[in-house]
């Protein structure tokens, strides 16, 4: 799957009363925007000329529209009419005003810019003055490679990555819910009026149908590659092997078919009973080959696993449950049968084994699961809820020392909620009084900052942290 880089547009708006260098630490500040462009991984597009007139910004704002920018980026590079901004705020692209450095006075002691009062007032009218223009504005200060540019920026394009490349994309459910998790039903209509993704509905049948028509040396070589991914392996479930590696190819040919770029599968109790497969290992594998794949046929989970892999850049994500709570160390248990990727294992490796919940319903093993622990390092929870209204933005340090269960697991350290260290306490009573649902989607990487912009864009509210009391509320 192609991931669009975000489109970052750059215009200056200026006045001549004022006597700073404007127009040469305007381009110096392009310059540098390029270079960071190429570090961060968005492009950008500059209005060469300094915007001294109504109609220079109408220009600018029309070349940049044209271009489709994503993102405008008005740096207040001195004070300027307020009548500036307005050509701006008609488009679709988000906006950030950005105030610079006024450096030395200018010659008799005056003023050189007066940029941040340019910010200020443009911000200002933007809120209050501008109604066709319904999102937030974002605010930078000081020079391209200061702490309160470059690195809201970053945040920025995290975000944006999301933001753009969501929109058209399809997820497949299929086999349905899994039975009684009626919790996971996604509002359809909601998810395409927010976020502009359809759901593709797939029959199990039609997908075991399809695994089926798959040539045997396809399956082969896929199930060698499959085997590759782990150290450990008992040739005794190579049968089981091939089956996954069957079922991963039925279900690439049928994403191919039916274009969509992210599933959720039901992979209990239909897949056992009807086809003598667990497929928690096809699921890690989906999603090391960059397909957010889903279980228990939850939408909105795979939603928000596409939502971390583009935002990282295509980065491999997972899905978790939160198994166990120790608040004698504040750390949570994440865990899940094994469907979690190979790449993401601590250096002791994945071990593909039989699926342990099933053993003894069947003469021989049906299926296989990933069993690994998670590598150490920052990670993220980004969970979106079914009506795609709210978000449970979560962070932590991953712990892979800490003894746990068989399956794809790891301890997590360090609890953050929207930005905010909590108990194991306060989660608990955050996850259970939002009702959240049961699924984590989980990626690598400090991406609580970016998230909760993405929400700020598209107008999904953050879940809120609760604090603890003895209590029911």
């Amino acid at each position: 799957m192609e991931i669009r880089k975000p489109k970052i547009g750059l215009a200056g708006v200026m006045s001549t009363p004022f006597k700073g260098d404007k127009d040469r630490s305007y381009r110096n500040d392009y310059e540098h925007l390029v270079e960071l462009a190429d570090q961060t991984g968005f492009e950008l597009h500059t209005f060469p000329a300094g915007i001294y007139t109504l109609e220079q910004a109408h220009a600018a704002a029309a070349e940049l529209k044209e271009w489709g920018a994503d993102f405008i980026l008005l740096q207040n590079s001195s004070f300027s009419s307020g009548d500036f901004i307005f050509p701006f705020t008609k488009g679709d692209a988000l906006l950030g005003v950005w105030s610079v450095p006024e450096g030395p006075p200018a010659v008799g002691g005056t003023l050189p810019l007066n940029s941040f009062t340019s910010a200020n007032l443009y911000n200002s009218l933007i809120r209050r003055c501008a109604p066709e223009y319904q999102k937030p504005v974002k605010w930078f200060l000081g020079p391209v490679d200061g702490p309160l540019f470059s690195p809201r920026l970053l945040v920025t394009v995290q975000a944006l990555r999301g933001i753009i490349n969501l929109p058209g994309k399809q997820v497949a459910l299929i086999g349905g819910v899994a039975p009684s998790f009626y919790n996971l039903a996604a509002d359809e209509k909601k998810l395409y009026q927010r976020l502009g993704l359809r759901v593709v509905n797939v029959e199990l049948e039609e997908l075991i149908s399809r695994a089926e028509l798959i040539a045997a040396d396809k399956v082969s070589a896929r199930a060698a590659e499959i085997q590759a991914t782990a150290v450990q392996f008992d040739a005794r479930y190579s049968p089981a092997l091939s089956k996954t590696a069957r079922v991963y190819e039925g279900l690439q040919a049928l994403a191919e078919e039916k274009n969509f770029q992210a599933a959720a599968i039901s992979c209990w109790p239909r897949f056992q009973s009807e086809y003598q497969l667990a497929v928690c290992t096809m699921l890690g594998h989906l999603n090391q080959t960059g397909m957010a794949a889903a279980c228990e046929g939850d939408v909105p989970a795979a939603v928000s696993m596409l939502l971390l892999h583009l935002m990282t850049a295509g980065e491999t994500v997972s899905l978790m449950d939160l198994a166990s709570v120790d608040p004698q160390d504040e750390s949570i248990l994440l865990w899940h049968c094994g469907p979690t990727a190979p790449s993401l294992a601590d250096p002791r490796g994945a071990r593909l084994q039989p699926l342990w919940l099933f053993d003894g319903q069947a003469p021989e093993p049906i299926g296989l699961h990933n069993d690994l622990v998670l590598r150490r390092g920052s990670a993220t929870i980004l969970g979106l809820t079914p009506g795609f209204d709210s978000m449970l933005v979560l962070a932590g340090e991953i712990d892979p020392d800490k003894p746990s269960y068989t399956g794809s697991r790891g301890w997590m350290r360090d609890l953050h909620i929207n930005g905010m260290k909590v108990t194991t306490a306060e989660l608990v009573q955050t996850i259970m009084t939002s009702g959240y649902q049961h699924h984590y989607p989980f990626a690598y990487g400090s991406l609580s900052d970016a998230a909760l912009e993405l929400a700020a864009w598209l107008g999904i509210q953050p879940i809120p942290l609760e604090p603890y009391t003895h209590y029911v509320r």
